[in-house]
């Protein structure tokens, strides 16, 4: 049924609507030069009838009050006949919804009830599934917001905001719990270890959102952290010590960590290494314990394999043709030419690094070559591109051959066992117990270890929902991408998660803030680190980094040794191996009560002492300068923008290990570029290198 103005009228109205008709629950409102259609859903449901001198005119509301639509010109003896007709129309088409919409009103306001009265943390996932639900069920009725809200308006006084998300609220009821919860275990927090916990270690232990990351830099206790929140999880009752999942990068960590949580805690939480974790879900996947290859476990065992595996490559007259054309042209580790085949095969450099890339290359999961060749040709390493073709052309065939080994031997290794277990826990066939599942040193984790965790975390467990993340690492200090890690995984921790809390450590106990001024300015000169404001409880003026002449190391150790009856620990670090001073021996034996020690970048790791010489820090040695140009960088998580990123990172750990004071030590005519950033940008040092002109 159509209402519309005469054609005179029409004319008069000049271009504004002058018909009005009804169309499945619609109205249909025609000009002379355009059409609207208003569903009634978009409508108020109400119609407003104005007398001209001549003619009538309808006008219609939106839902939401913010636009009029007026039809002028109407035969005034149909326009109240009309609206009655349509009223009548819009109130058929609301009844059956407004029955729907008091159907659902118990239940909505119920849903969300039970959420804002929940006595702890309100996260993410709890406050998402409330959302999506609410509006699930007001779609159910095939009712707007506003509409919703002019037929129900005290009950949609409380749903509404929930329609609308409503963080704020939960921001705030969230705050409020944390200083309440915080003041409510505010002794157990004092006496729980030696040192009261700190503000930010006790936000960390409490808050409990779907995912958290906690960025502990260094010396800020993280290990204080992981044990005191699982301690609170059992001591406020949120989980059973069966409930907690540990898990470390490695054996000693691992065994450290349960030994810490059995005194302090409870000996039955569970604490693994991903490798021990992989091994319990094949285990109960397949009814028995995995067969891990004596290569992935006895490095004997593997050097014998590996040298065995060259000398018949060699053999081999294509594959030892492949090798002396690539030793033309680049450099392998280890390998010499005036050595015997049978000094080549057994030499540790030259095994490590073929070890490696068999590592790397494991940790794809099925790769084929000519993946690979793409991959490399894609790489932005167009430089390296033929250097990384021909390293693979010798490589694949050793890594066929170490696959073709645990076939034979009905053998797995460490990669095969995380990628199966992740498996069986994507097919359901492996359903996790635990409740909470906690990460230590989160910077170190590779995408395959991340891909069983992200698994975990995915499973509901019948009573108990989907574990809870709990992530500890620091990104400033994520220095083992040659072992397969990806910094952008803790970077990029939020993006990634989405429902996510950071907590930052923001109080080292490890070095003063003199050392802290020159390493935490220099790490975070790179802005794709996170920032994060690390101030040291150790508070000096006089400056504790010495820029050192190399040759003057000697008279350093004698002052230092002069300075020191009682034992004191140094630690003399170098970017590799080969920066072992050759009079270490000579001086330990010299300066017993020093404690000297030399051990790589790389393994200070963990590591701390009183004093801290980084010896050789020259350019050529240290940053690395030949890391990215083979195909280990294109194996390894994809480089980042910022120059030399891992190698800054690597030189800020050299640096937070020392407590007291860290001396940089470099030869005079060839400083590294991070010494001479150093002097050229005045970092509060002590510099008694030759001062350098500023690099232009």
């Amino acid at each position: 049924m159509r209402l519309s103005a005469s054609w005179f009228a029409q004319w008069l109205v000049q271009g504004d609507f002058c018909s009005i008709e009804l169309h499945e629950n619609s109205l249909i409102l025609d000009s002379q030069t355009e059409t609207d259609v208003i569903p009634f859903d978009e409508w108020d449901g109400a119609i407003t009838v104005h007398r001209g001198v001549l003619w009538g005119t309808l006008e219609i509301t939106s839902a939401d009050q913010q636009y009029v639509w007026s039809v002028h010109g109407l035969p005034w003896r149909h326009c109240k006949a009309f609206a009655n007709y349509l009223l009548n129309a819009y109130r058929q088409w609301a009844h059956n919804r407004v029955d729907k919409l008091d159907a659902a009103i118990p239940t909505m306001l119920e849903k969300i009830q039970s959420f804002t009265e929940q006595k702890g943390y309100l996260r993410t996932s709890e406050h998402m599934t409330l959302h999506h639900a609410l509006a699930k069920q007001l779609d159910e009725t095939e009712l707007t917001v506003e509409l919703a809200t002019s037929f129900r308006p005290h009950a949609f006084e409380t749903i509404s905001p929930w329609l609308a998300d409503n963080q704020d609220w939960v921001s705030d009821k969230n705050d409020t719990w944390l200083e309440t919860e915080a003041e409510k275990w505010s002794s157990w927090f004092d006496k729980f270890e030696s040192s009261p916990l700190n503000p930010s270690q006790r936000e960390a232990v409490l808050i409990n959102q779907d995912h958290n990351l906690v960025l502990a830099g260094a010396g800020t206790g993280k290990t204080s952290v992981l044990v005191a929140r699982a301690g609170y999880l059992i001591a406020d009752q949120q989980a059973q010590p069966e409930d907690i999942l540990m898990l470390a990068f490695g054996r000693k960590a691992a065994d450290e960590m349960h030994e810490r949580l059995s005194k302090k805690v409870n000996d039955a939480i569970k604490v693994a290494t991903f490798h021990s974790l992989g091994t319990q879900i094949i285990r109960e996947v397949e009814g028995e314990r995995p067969n891990v290859s004596p290569l992935a476990l006895d490095e004997k065992a593997r050097a014998k394999w590996m040298a065995s595996m060259l000398k018949e490559q060699w053999q081999n007259a294509a594959s030892s043709k492949r090798w002396q054309k690539h030793l033309t042209q680049w450099r392998i580790p280890g390998f010499k030419a005036d050595n015997s085949m049978e000094q080549q095969a057994k030499n540790e450099q030259l095994l490590a690094w073929i070890w490696r890339h068999i590592e790397l290359l494991g940790q794809r999961g099925g790769v084929k070559k000519a993946e690979l060749v793409e991959a490399i040709e894609a790489s932005e390493h167009s430089a390296s591109q033929a250097r990384m073709k021909s390293e693979l052309a010798l490589l694949w065939p050793c890594f066929r051959a170490y696959e073709q080994h645990l076939k034979t031997n009905k053998e797995i290794d460490f990669n095969t066992m995380i990628q199966q277990a992740t498996e069986y826990v994507l097919e359901g066939k492996f359903v996790p117990r635990w409740k909470f599942i906690m990460v230590d040193e989160y910077q170190d984790i590779s995408p395959h270890r991340l891909a069983l965790i992200e698994a975990l975390c995915k499973c509901e467990n019948e009573g108990a929902g989907k574990p809870t993340l709990f992530a500890v690492g620091d990104d400033w200090q994520a220095i083992y991408r040659f072992a397969g890690a990806d910094v952008n995984l803790t970077t990029g921790f939020e993006e990634r998660f989405g429902a996510c809390h950071i907590t930052k450590l923001e109080t080292t106990y490890r070095f003063n803030s003199m050392v802290g001024e020159v390493a935490n300015t220099f790490i975070q000169q790179n802005p794709e680190q996170l920032p994060k404001a690390l101030t040291s409880f150790k508070k000096q003026k006089r400056k504790a980094v010495t820029l050192l002449c190399q040759d003057l190391l000697d008279q350093e150790l004698v002052q230092l040794a002069g300075q020191h009856e009682k034992p004191t620990s140094v630690l003399l670090l170098g970017r590799n191996n080969n920066q072992r001073p050759a009079s270490l021996a000579t001086w330990q034996e010299k300066w017993p009560q020093l404690n000297i020690q030399f051990m790589t970048c790389h393994a200070s790791k963990g590591r701390e002492a009183d004093y801290v010489f980084l010896v050789d820090v020259n350019k050529g040695i240290f940053p690395s300068p030949d890391r990215d140009t083979g195909l280990a960088a294109c194996l390894q998580a994809k480089n980042e923008g910022f120059a030399d990123a891992e190698e800054r990172r690597l030189f800020y750990v050299a640096l937070t290990r020392a407590k007291k004071h860290v001396w940089v030590c470099a030869d005079q005519d060839k400083v590294s570029p991070f010494v001479q950033e150093l002097i050229d940008d005045s970092y509060p040092v002590l510099n008694k290198i030759k001062r350098m002109k500023k690099a232009s």
